[in-house]
């Protein structure tokens, strides 16, 4: 069996609600885009994988792709070692970091999709085997909304049986942080723990050090699962001081594409949580790598996931296949192309997921999925710097 082709799929899909903050502040088309690497065998068999960068930078991700795909074509895709050095050989000069680890990522899925399904075996037994019966999921959501609409969301959330619920507290005062996290916590009723959100990395001005420190007492009486991205990512020496001043536990690390990247917030104790993606960092083999340095280093684990069904199943065959026990994140906000890839639907029961044992990935592409999401141009995330 040899790769016949590559391609990277582009669409576009209806996201979020009319009046959604990041929708009105980031997608205001109402649509969100997604890039779905595609390989496909000279047998047919094909697999398929995504990169997180293609709601931000779709169109570079596919010709990134297509560069790529050069250096695969003709080898064997049951060799997944042998692909990924030939990738990163050609990638070595302009790709070490960043978003080509996420394309990268990416292939490295779509590989393991192929010979999973070619042997008939999920992905997770092709990385060691399956760790855990269920992992505690998260329901990821909680956007800006009038304070009916949040707390009916969070009784939601409760009634859905999920036992961890986190929210956004970003582009919000203080004021308006404590208002919010009193309505969620009361809303919850005890029945399941809140995490916050306060995503530093894409604000146009981030808290300082002096005001990271200042919410985190603020929000210690709430007792919140954790505190993530309360600073730019790149200032480890801000969090590494911040984790050591509250007793707010600090979540971070999805932004992360390498190895050695990783290994920097553990050594400069940076982080108490750190959260993982497969379609950032480079793929499933790397998620491993670093859980086990996260391991070594007390460091625990919160897969970071907001991908379409390809990206979050990806990330799920990963963290089951670690022994860290981790915690995984689930997008509540409305995306069509969460469930439109998976073969079989979600095993949600009392807050934890059990995963399906499909062969690969256990997703697939439906007949007429890219006409009925066709890509819109223009429907990619976008920031301002006001």
């Amino acid at each position: 069996m040899r790769i016949k082709a590559i391609r990277c799929l582009l669409f576009s899909a209806p996201y979020g609600h009319e009046g959604d903050a990041e929708r009105a502040r980031h997608l205001r088309s109402g649509y969100r885009s997604a890039s779905i690497i595609q390989i496909t065998t000279d047998i047919g068999l094909y697999g398929l994988g995504e990169a997180y960068a293609g709601s931000y930078a779709p169109e570079v991700v596919r010709a990134i792709t297509e560069q790529m795909a050069e250096v695969l074509e003709g080898a064997s895709p049951l060799d997944i070692a042998d692909c990924m050095r030939r990738v990163q050989h050609a990638i070595r000069y302009w790709g070490r970091t960043g978003l080509p680890q996420g394309v990268t990522g990416a292939l490295e899925m779509a590989l393991l999709d192929i010979k999973g399904k070619a042997y008939g075996v999920p992905a997770y037994e092709l990385l060691g085997g399956r760790m855990h019966e269920t992992l505690p999921v998260y329901a990821s959501g909680g956007n800006d909304k009038p304070e009916a609409d949040l707390r009916d969301e969070m009784r939601l959330y409760v009634e859905g049986g999920y036992r961890a619920v986190k929210v956004r507290i970003n582009n919000l005062s203080t004021a308006e942080i404590l208002k919010k996290v009193q309505i969620c916590h009361e809303s919850l009723g005890g029945r399941a723990t809140l995490a916050l959100d306060a995503v530093q990395s894409n604000v146009p001005t981030p808290w300082t050090l002096k005001q990271a420190k200042q919410h985190a007492i603020l929000l210690e009486p709430f007792n919140p699962l954790w505190l993530e991205e309360p600073l730019p990512p790149e200032d480890l020496d801000g969090l590494a001081r911040l984790c050591s001043s509250t007793t707010v536990p600090i979540a971070g690390g999805e932004t992360v594409t390498t190895t050695a990247e990783a290994r920097q917030y553990f050594e400069h104790r940076s982080l108490d949580i750190f959260q993982p993606d497969t379609s950032v960092l480079g793929g499933l083999t790397r998620f491993l790598e670093i859980a086990c340095l996260a391991a070594a280093d007390g460091v625990e684990l919160a897969v970071h996931s907001w991908c379409s069904g390809v990206g979050h199943m990806a990330n799920y065959h990963a963290a089951f296949a670690t022994k860290n026990r981790s915690f995984l994140e689930l997008s509540n906000v409305r995306n069509p192309l969460r469930e439109a890839f998976l073969m079989e639907p979600w095993q949600l029961l009392n807050g934890e997921l059990k995963l399906a044992a499909t062969p690969g990935l256990g997703v697939h592409l439906p007949d007429g999925l890219q006409e009925e999401y066709a890509y819109l141009p223009g429907s990619h995330y976008k920031f301002s710097a006001g």
